[in-house]
Order: C-alpha cells, then sequence, then structure tokens
C-alpha cells in the first residue's frame, strides 16, 4: 500500500520592499553598504533595493516620496530641514568629516586660493557646505574671490585637479587616497578641524518614522547589526566597498577599510545631539532659517533609545 503524506509548510511572509537611497560611493556610506552586503535587511524581512542619487538631488527624490530611508550627510540633510522638509534623523554613525579640501602642487597655501577654481560635486552639496565656511575663515569672499565649478563624480574631480584643469576640489574617501597616489596634496583635512558634525546619517520623513515605527525599528536592527559586521569582519567589508564604492585597487580598499573601521565609525550609531547644533551653527552663517534653531527639532533618538533600553543593542555588542 503506498501512502503519499503532503506535509505543508507555513508560508513565509513576503518581504516587505524597501527603497535605500545613498548620494555617493564614498566610504562615508560604509555602514549601509555593508548591511546590505550581509543580507541584513534580508534578516529582518526586507526585500531592499539600494538607490543611488548623486549629492543634494537624493533629498529632492526623498522629500518627493520615492525613498523610505536615506544615508546622508547631516549637514546635506539640515539644510533641507530647516527650509521646512519633513526630515528627520535618526541614527548618526560618523560624527567627524573624513574629507579633505586638495590642491595641485602649485598651490602652496591658503593666500595662492585667490581668483583660483575649486571643484565641488554640486551647488549646496557636503562638498559645497564644507568649503564656503573655510574659504570665509581664510579671508576669502566664495562668491568673489574664487570660482566654484560643479563637477559631479569625485573621481572626475581628482582627474581634474591633478591635470591642474581645477586647482582644488573637495574630495572624501577613498578618492582622497587616489588623489594623492596622482600628486595632489592636502590643503586642509576636515577630520582635524576639530569640529563634531554628523557626515554619515540615516534619515527619513517624519510622517514615514510615525507610521511605521516597527519598520524603522527592524531597519535599524539591521543596520546596527551591519555595523558590527563592518567592524569586526574585514573581508565583507573590503567586498562591500568595492561593490558600492567602485573601487578595485586592493591597497586602497584596505587603508580605507583600516582608517574607516578605527577612526571613524562608531560601533553604536546613536545620535549626538552636540554635532547636529556645530552642523546648525555652521549652516546659520549662510542660512538665516538655520539661527536659533535647535538639534531637538531635527532629531529623534527614541528609536536608537529603544533599541538600547531592549537589550538588542547589549545582545549585538555583549
Amino acid at each position: 500500500v503506498l501512502v503519499c503524506v503532503h506535509v505543508s509548510h507555513p508560508k513565509r511572509a513576503a518581504a516587505e520592499r524597501l527603497r535605500v537611497g545613498y548620494p555617493s560611493p564614498s566610504a562615508n556610506f560604509y555602514p549601509l553598504f555593508a548591511t546590505k552586503e550581509a543580507n541584513l535587511f534580508e534578516k529582518y524581512g526586507f526585500e531592499p533595493e539600494m538607490i543611488y542619487v548623486q549629492g543634494v538631488q537624493l533629498i529632492a527624490v526623498h522629500v518627493a516620496g520615492q525613498l523610505d530611508f536615506s544615508s546622508v550627510s547631516g549637514l546635506v540633510f539640515l539644510q533641507a530641514s530647516v527650509e521646512g522638509s519633513d526630515l528627520i534623523l535618526l541614527a548618526s554613525s560618523n560624527d567627524s568629516q573624513p574629507m579633505k579640501l586638495m590642491v595641485h602642487s602649485g598651490i602652496a597655501g591658503p593666500k595662492d586660493l585667490k581668483g583660483k577654481t575649486l571643484a565641488v560635486t554640486r551647488s549646496g552639496s557636503l562638498t559645497d557646505l564644507l568649503l564656503r565656511p573655510v574659504l570665509k575663515n581664510w579671508g576669502l569672499d566664495p562668491q568673489k574671490d574664487v570660482k566654484l565649478l560643479q563637477i559631479g563624480r569625485l573621481p572626475d574631480m581628482v582627474v581634474a585637479i591633478a591635470q591642474k584643469k581645477v586647482d582644488g576640489g573637495v574630495i572624501s574617501f577613498p578618492n582622497s587616497l587616489q588623489a594623492e597616489k596622482m600628486g595632489v596634496k592636502t590643503l586642509l583635512d576636515f577630520a582635524d578641524s576639530g569640529l563634531d558634525i554628523p557626515s554619515t546619517t540615516v534619515v527619513a520623513s517624519r510622517k514615514y518614522a510615525n507610521a511605521h515605527r516597527e519598520v524603522v525599528l527592524r531597519f535599524l536592527k539591521a543596520y546596527v547589526e551591519g555595523t558590527r559586521r563592518l567592524l569586526t569582519d574585514k573581508e565583507l567589508g573590503v567586498r562591500a566597498l568595492r561593490r558600492y564604492g567602485g573601487v578595485n585597487d586592493r591597497e586602497l580598499l584596505a587603508v580605507t577599510y583600516d582608517l574607516f573601521t578605527t577612526r571613524y565609525t562608531k560601533k553604536v550609531p546613536k545620535i549626538n545631539p552636540k554635532a547636529v547644533e556645530t552642523a546648525l551653527g555652521l549652516l546659520a552663517e549662510g542660512s538665516p532659517k538655520a539661527k536659533g534653531r535647535k538639534a531637538e527639532e531635527f532629531i529623534d533618538t527614541s528609536f536608537m533609545d529603544e533599541l538600547e533600553s531592549t537589550g538588542f543593542i547589549k545582545q549585538v555588542w555583549p
């Protein structure tokens, strides 16, 4: 007698589509890249779509409702939020600026920049927002004393400086390492400026975060776990930067990994309100709407606080 037994397996819930934006193939967004590479979004029930939208355009796309989460510089996000966008800061992985103002060999010091051309990726982008107050501190008017030229991609900016088509530009890792190999030198390292400014953040719209609290908590669980994987698994970290940072040079990958995991990336991406205050102060120099604003208006610490109070953070980092 042949007996057929049908064993039914419980249906797994369909993965939830998640649209995650980032503005640059830069190691600044390393925690996001590592989280995706380690398939941790999938672990928490998501079907993630990584969406690269260059520079400050990312904010417009997010505000238009075409993204659920973004990893972006705190300065760029705050610039939009003081103007009335609904974006809110949920987590922050890095409170220093791993960027450099780099120039060709013909520039000896800040005074040589007068009348010269400096490159930014886009007007209003992080490269632009960082450069303007520095020029003012050096007694240079960003509108009159130098020409600011938009060069969309950082690798193109490196080549333009090396070939002296422009005189300098603001460059992030790992492109700055490549620039050094091409004879381009550092005039100012923003990481040594002493300013705490959130440079690697997770943001969502306030409306989305309030309506989808459970989704935000799952996203941040994946992100926290992804950060741990980044800091403890060099092979995965290098692979993630190769895939999303467009870097293939093994030496460059190794140096960048070591730098970001030892100097820049926080173990736990909790928000530092003081760093947000500093960023608002910088923005206030050029934006009247940023004057007198408080960090509490633009952050929601309750999500990371909940992950801590429920023991999740301790579980990830025993």
